[in-house]
């Protein structure tokens, strides 16, 4: 049997096992399980899954599979706790579980109802899209995906067209301790930093939605660099780090606005506004958080005020036009924009509008990656190993691979082939620990990685094959010579 029929074999298989699952479950959704205890599930969710909004029970439909057997896990190890679904899920089998998830997932999700106000559902959707950093909260689809869609699997499901109530109720679960499910606690830190205002308005915009509709999914990613300008962005609770970037209510509805505006889209999206320039599968903003604004997160601000400067990467005095290009070249691993091109004009006037007040040639605080003290034992990538499994491996993926959804990466890729090259600033291991002490897990940065772990995993994800250093010369030892006198594991790993 040849490949391409052992494939088409197992995928027939696969779907038929899910199918007879899915119908096993509709018992269970119909007549309960097995075991006493085990009520039918129609009588709070509905036979397809819709839900009851007013007595507070989520809609299933179309919830991933994976992610509804993990909540019924939750609920029978108590690290989600209502009084209703504690004892059902524990009088159901492990297979009655696995059934019921495949049959709520197969349930075609109902049409989005919403009556909130126009202003509570644009605060929510900038909420969702962009965060709110300056109090420590990613964006939501940063996790759960384009337009609320989820990402798949069981960690990160759809928010779109979920009940506004249930929405608030499980926030609120997640602040006072009543789910403790998330392995990484992103979730409780995120809900804690919400207030109640914001939490009513993500939830309202998510209810409004359409479930698992692939192309609202598409339009929100456009959304993300179109925003229509508000004065949502406020000084931030901490003011610490000093200098604070303009709002996007202030780019002018000009010619010189409309660049500005193009440049953010660029950063955020370089996949899709830059594509010809990019040559693996990042975007600028997994390097430079909060669209280049995040302090700590080499925001653009803090470089566009010390440019021309003289680099000993390329030995040279660089521009700003120059810095830009060696991202595309080495974190981008593709090609730089010419000088005069459009790209490279939109990301220079973002840069220039972002640094607006800024005083030149002065390093400010939260530019560039802060310094990391150095660990008090050498870098193990071992240890890395384990710090990676614990709390990286969630979005990133088991190998480093990153994750996709609808063909796209969502989760960047931290090595292989889609990952920045040998060449790039991040495969410095310093670099790295640098930014993933200040900024990892997202929303958590300074908070859970201590400093060796933050050197440690660097070094495990350092250490990983990735793409050849664009100035290779003949072969790894000469180019490992010239340019890569520094703490990284190019002449170990480079030619992989």
């Amino acid at each position: 049997m040849n490949r391409r029929v052992l494939l088409i074999c197992l995928i027939v298989v696969t779907s038929a096992g899910s199918a007879a699952a899915a119908d096993a479950g509709k018992q269970i959704v119909l007549q309960g399980g097995s075991n006493p205890g085990a009520t039918a599930c129609v009588t709070c969710h509905g036979v397809n899954g819709t839900g009851n909004a007013a007595a507070g029970f989520p809609r299933l439909a179309g919830l991933s599979a994976s992610y509804l057997e993990r909540q019924l896990e939750a609920f029978r190890l108590g690290t989600r706790t209502t009084a209703v679904m504690a004892p059902i899920a524990k009088a159901l089998t492990g297979s009655e579980s696995a059934s019921v998830s495949e049959y709520y997932a197969h349930q075609h999700p109902p049409a989005p109802q919403t009556q909130a106000p126009p202003q509570q559902l644009a605060a929510g959707m900038r909420l969702a899209i962009t965060g709110d950093w300056a109090n420590g909260i990613p964006a939501c689809v940063t996790c759960h995906g384009p337009a609320g869609q989820g990402i798949g699997g069981p960690y990160f499901p759809a928010l779109a067209g979920q009940h506004a109530s249930y929405t608030v109720s499980q926030i609120q679960a997640w602040k006072d301790g009543a789910r403790t499910s998330d392995p990484i606690n992103l979730m409780k830190s995120v809900a804690e930093a919400l207030t109640q205002e914001q939490v009513e308005a993500v939830a309202a915009y998510f209810a409004s939605l359409p479930a698992l509709d692939k192309n609202t999914s598409a339009e929100s990613v456009d959304a993300l660099a179109e925003l229509p300008p508000t004065h949502a962005e406020q000084t931030p609770a901490d003011h610490s780090e000093g200098f604070i970037p303009p709002s996007e209510a202030e780019i002018p509805d000009n010619e010189f606005g409309r660049m500005v505006w193009l440049g953010k889209k660029v950063f955020v999206h370089t996949q899709q506004a830059a594509s010809k320039y990019a040559g693996n599968a990042l975007n600028c903003v997994n390097c430079h958080l909060d669209r280049g604004r995040l302090a700590s997160s080499a925001p653009l601000w803090g470089a566009w005020p010390m440019y021309p400067a003289y680099r000993g990467k390329n030995d040279k005095v660089n521009t700003m036009t120059d810095r830009i290009q060696g991202c595309f070249t080495f974190s981008m691993n593709g090609s730089p924009p010419p000088g005069d091109s459009k790209v490279m004009t939109a990301l220079l006037a973002y840069s220039y509008w972002l640094a607006q007040g800024a005083p030149t040639g002065v390093a400010l605080p939260g530019s560039g990656y802060p310094d990391l003290p150095d660990p008090e034992l050498a870098p193990s990538r071992e240890r890395g190993r384990a710090v990676f499994e614990g709390n990286c491996a969630l979005c990133h993926g088991a190998h480093g691979q990153g994750k996709k959804v609808d063909g796209a990466y969502w989760f960047p890729p931290l090595w292989g082939p889609d990952s920045y090259n040998w060449g790039a600033g991040m495969h410095r291991v310093n670099t790295a620990a640098s930014f993933i002490n200040a900024n990892m897990p997202l929303g958590l940065g300074g908070e859970l990685l201590t400093n060796q772990q933050a050197w440690d995993v660097a070094a495990y994800i350092d250490a990983h094959p990735r793409p050849q250093d664009p100035r290779y010369e003949n072969s790894v030892e000469q180019t490992d010579e010239r340019f890569h006198d520094h703490n990284c594991f190019y002449g170990e790993s480079g030619g992989e």
